[in-house]
């Protein structure tokens, strides 16, 4: 009965460390170290598996999920101009490069681009569309216009007047598509199959003007990032593994030295197993932020923004930042105990070592991205 009622190390060191290490000082072993780091990653993936049930990604053309990037305003290849010509311009809001059409002398200008693939913006698909614009002139344009292509010969056109607010700076649009929006935009086709844009810009009088256009998307409605979990869990299996075995080295060499330089006569196996050891918090970490996910609204990410910040859930995330440092310091409390127990130091002395090596060792492991 006592066996089955035994509280296994890398429990039992989170509340009486001092136990713990007496034991380990005679029989020195890895297995609570590599239990410890199974825990670590689990509960770790647990945490990423709950986050990952509260928030919502929304799809865009192009895909930046899958990698895609700023495709469209990236390439000048892409756009046309009967009225002047395109380049790629390092004046850009998002990506490495906007696209930049000039005109001289003349009273229109127009970018265009053929879509390499055709969107379905009906009012349940890629239902908007979002891009910034800057234009460079001395005149103020008498219009603005937004021409979306259908099919072969079909169009909708929209006036972007009230959406473009100022010459010289970026204006950032979201202009709303599909049926439920017709009444803003004329013309007659099919929004299921658009696989074009202009924009046209006109002035009173002839001019000489740039107008830049970046960060081009379509966008749809939100779907749960959780579909894409079994696809990312490997990756995160690797990186805490990774991030614990780094940490757990670093710590574990940086007590050796300490205390060896304090006269210890412990061998690096001591120390790499009280590291090991002192790490048993982070793995109550990964299941505090388990729970404390749970307590999350629902965030919906919109991708390819330009302005997008965190509005939902900030005290949650404040609250899993922050434990952090109760978890280190309960590491450091452990480990304190260990150096105390096995090292016969003082509780001053192996505070201290305890302190400088974890703190070291965790600032060394963000430093190289863990």
């Amino acid at each position: 009965m006592e066996k089955l009622l035994r509280i296994p190390k890398i429990l039992k060191v989170l509340y009486s460390p001092t136990d713990v290490f007496k034991e380990l000082a005679e029989e020195p072993s890895y297995k609570g170290v590599i239990l410890i780091l199974i825990l670590f990653i689990s509960s770790n993936i647990l945490a990423v598996y709950t986050l990952y049930t509260k928030q919502y990604i929304q799809k865009v053309k192009p895909d930046l999920f899958t990698g895609e990037g700023d495709v469209w305003t990236e390439n000048a290849t892409f756009w046309d101009s009967t009225t002047g010509y395109c380049t790629e311009s390092n004046d850009k809001i998002y990506g490495e490069y906007s696209i930049a059409c000039t005109i001289v002398n003349k009273s229109e200008l127009s970018m265009q681009i053929t879509l390499p693939e055709t969107i379905d913006c009906s009012a349940r698909k890629f239902n908007l569309t979002s891009f910034s614009l800057k234009l460079n002139s001395t005149e103020n344009p008498v219009n603005i216009s937004l021409v979306l292509f259908s099919g072969n010969t079909g169009h909708f056109i929209r006036d972007l007047k009230e959406e473009f607010e100022e010459i010289g700076k970026w204006n950032n649009i979201t202009v709303s598509l599909g049926e439920k929006a017709e009444e803003k935009w004329a013309g007659n086709a099919s929004w299921h199959t658009i696989n074009g844009m202009n924009v046209v810009v006109k002035f009173t009088e002839r001019v000489n003007a740039t107008l830049l256009l970046d960060a081009l998307f379509f966008r749809g409605q939100y779907e749960p990032l959780l579909n894409y979990f079994v696809s990312f869990a490997s990756q995160y299996g690797m990186v805490y593994f990774m991030s614990f075995v780094i940490l757990w080295v670093i710590f574990g060499t940086l007590l050796y030295m300490l205390t060896k330089y304090s006269g210890s006569t412990l061998t690096w196996k001591h120390d790499l197993i009280i590291s090991g050891y002192s790490l048993a918090p982070l793995f109550i970490q990964g299941i505090f932020w388990a729970v404390l996910f749970l307590f999350l609204p629902q965030i919906n990410i919109p991708l390819g923004t330009v302005t997008n910040t965190l509005t939902n859930g900030t005290l949650i995330f404040d609250m899993a930042i922050y434990s952090q440092f109760v978890f280190l310091a309960w590491g450091i409390v452990i480990s304190t105990f260990a150096v105390r127990t096995l090292n016969d130091f003082t509780t001053g002395k192996s505070a201290i070592i305890s302190l400088a090596a974890y703190l070291a060792a965790f600032f060394l492991t963000r430093f190289l991205g863990f």
